[in-house]
């Protein structure tokens, strides 16, 4: 099969860590075919560096028979017009978590996928790094989970559209991170949630919450995430029967404590999360593996994302809505 050309919809901070791996060649089997940014001062400056074709209507994509996939990086209010329109295009898709806004949209993109029949995932990019993937293949070694605890820290944004309620909030947008990581390094649904947020930095809608978690077979997990200090950190902490492991995914360090006893571990080499993830897509598209992640696992980390933030609006416990499209 030739190359897959993928068409970005989306040229802004993050949107330009996917076109530099395409553009530089680094995801094989793939090329950029196409950028589109709405701001087209800037979107074309950054088509010509990267030595892309530029347009600034996302149609140009959609329309274009040479377009084979389409990778979507723009806020996830604009999802759920535009996952159901690339899939009716046919393009394949790769779209940037979150998934939507809320459950029931991400929802309504899981059965427009599901309809479709094409190739669609959600960049739930945590996934490959390379220091959750030595802890979930390390975790069996110390027998059965006890309790999960992850945790991430962020420097204030001032990118506006994390502050807008349409989609902003860090529940949603680090935080889905979080509970994506706590299903798939537990292999374990979330049951029920008790959680709470402030605003310290931002003006309208949450930078901190913490919520406590529990999974189907009944064991308790913490997640907290904040978006209000001068420093970064992605801790996951896996407690076993038998000891546990202590991993950050930002500082790519790993330990192994049994006993009083702590061994400092060597994680697998660190791999950008970004291409890692495009790869998976393309192999996806070509037919040479299953689509890793599908937008089902985006909705459910968008139902537990709901559960939180209306716990955190009164302080009660929820139960997730976990439902199928």
């Amino acid at each position: 099969m030739n190359s897959i050309r993928i068409g970005l919809i989306g040229l802004g901070i993050h949107g330009l860590r996917y076109a530099r791996h395409l553009a530089a060649g680094e995801v094989k089997g793939a090329s950029l075919g196409m950028a589109c940014r709405r701001d087209r001062p800037r979107g074309e400056a950054a088509a010509r560096e990267l030595s892309v074709r530029f347009t600034a209507d996302y149609r140009n994509i959609l329309s274009s028979p040479e377009i084979d996939a389409v990778a979507l990086v723009v806020p996830c209010h604009l999802h759920p017009s535009l996952v159901p329109e690339i899939l009716e295009a046919g393009k394949p898709l790769l779209v940037e978590k979150p998934l939507a806004p809320g459950a029931e949209s991400a929802r309504e993109m899981v059965k427009a996928a599901r309809r479709s029949g094409i190739p669609a995932m959600v960049a739930q990019t945590l996934r490959f790094n390379s220091l959750v993937r030595g802890i979930r293949e390390r975790s069996g070694d110390l027998g059965e989970l006890r309790f999960l605890s992850l945790s991430q820290s962020f420097e204030p944004s001032e990118r506006p559209w994390l502050d807008d309620p349409a989609g902003g909030g860090i529940l949603r947008n680090t935080g889905v991170h979080s509970f994506d990581l706590l299903r798939h390094l537990s292999d374990r649904e979330v049951e029920e949630v008790s959680c709470f947020s402030q605003r310290l930095v931002t003006r309208r809608t949450e930078d901190a919450f913490a919520a406590v978690a529990k999974l189907s077979d009944g064991i308790l997990a913490s997640v907290d995430n904040q978006r209000t200090t001068a420093s970064r950190s992605g801790r996951i902490e896996w407690v076993a029967e038998g000891g546990h492991l202590v991993g950050d995914h930002v500082h790519h360090s790993l330990r192994e404590i049994r006993g009083t006893s702590i061994r400092e571990l060597e994680p697998p080499p660190p791999v950008p999360t970004v291409r890692e993830c495009l790869a998976a897509f393309v192999a996806a598209v070509r037919g040479e593996a299953a689509v890793p992640v599908p937008l089902v696992e985006g909705l459910r980390a968008m139902e537990i994302v709901d559960a939180c933030r209306s716990s955190a609006a009164d302080g009660s416990p929820r139960r997730v809505d976990r439902r199928d499209a």
